[in-house]
């Protein structure tokens, strides 16, 4: 297999998200894109990563292949590349990948592939009563201020507003967004949910990949991040924090 990639943040701020989350996964290649599915070791979150192979330049699969990758060290690669080179992929088989940088030089790393559990991950079916989409930034902007009092963010919804909120020994935080204000937004009911700052902080870093963001949760149900963009799909799963009664 040979991919070649001229828009560098689309894979460089994906795997800069997951790879905080997971620390290792497949990626399988095949002649329509490439895929990530995987969930964290404490069961606590999903990644689904879905690149078209329109996102790419040049791109070359003549068998399907599952790319076993040490996350952390894929990242680290490709932070080297600057948004300005060509990246590309290439792989004969499932011992190592060859990940090239071009633009003033040529900077080549050799990968080792590891093996990977190729296990079907079964979700559960999940029926959102909130789904609301909104810019990027007003996400990030919400959990970094909740970070200033606590380790925990409560997405709560009504009629007319999402509210992100935070409550400690430091203070209280609410986040108040309008309907109006957001792209799109359903609410079949109201309700709310508590989740970990430090795993949405980590998602967020996706961000670059699209300019708005699409949030579905409910009571105490999982809540899911879907980041769009034309040619790539990254959607995180993050199941609830309940608090006992």
């Amino acid at each position: 297999m040979r991919a070649a990639l001229e828009e560098i943040k689309i894979l460089k701020s994906s795997i800069d998200a997951i790879s905080n989350i997971i620390d290792e996964a497949g990626i399988i290649v095949s002649k329509e894109g490439m895929t990530l599915r995987a969930m964290d070791p404490a069961h606590v979150a999903f990644v689904d990563l879905q690149i078209t192979k329109d996102a790419f330049s040049d791109y070359k699969v003549e068998e399907k292949l599952t790319l076993g990758l040490d996350l952390d060290r894929f990242n680290t690669i490709l932070k080297r590349a600057g948004s300005s080179d060509k990246l590309t992929l290439s792989a004969n088989d499932e011992t190592t990948m060859n990940i090239e940088i071009k633009n003033s030089s040529t900077r080549r790393f050799e990968l080792p592939l590891i093996d990977i559990s190729e296990e079907e991950i079964k979700l559960p079916s999940l029926d959102f009563p909130a789904e609301i989409e909104l810019d990027t930034k007003v996400l990030v902007e919400g959990i970094k201020d909740a970070e200033i009092v606590s380790d925990n963010i409560i997405f709560k919804v009504d009629e007319n507003n999402l509210y992100l909120e935070a409550k400690g020994d430091l203070g209280n935080v609410n986040v108040k967004v309008d309907k109006d204000k957001a792209i799109t937004f359903r609410v079949d009911s109201p309700c709310n949910s508590m989740f970990s700052i430090e795993y949405l902080k980590d998602m967020v870093k996706a961000s670059d990949i699209a300019k708005s963001v699409k949030v579905y949760f409910g009571k105490d149900i999982p809540l899911k991040l879907e980041f769009i963009a034309p040619e790539v799909r990254l959607s995180f799963l993050i199941a609830p924090r309940v608090e006992s009664e």
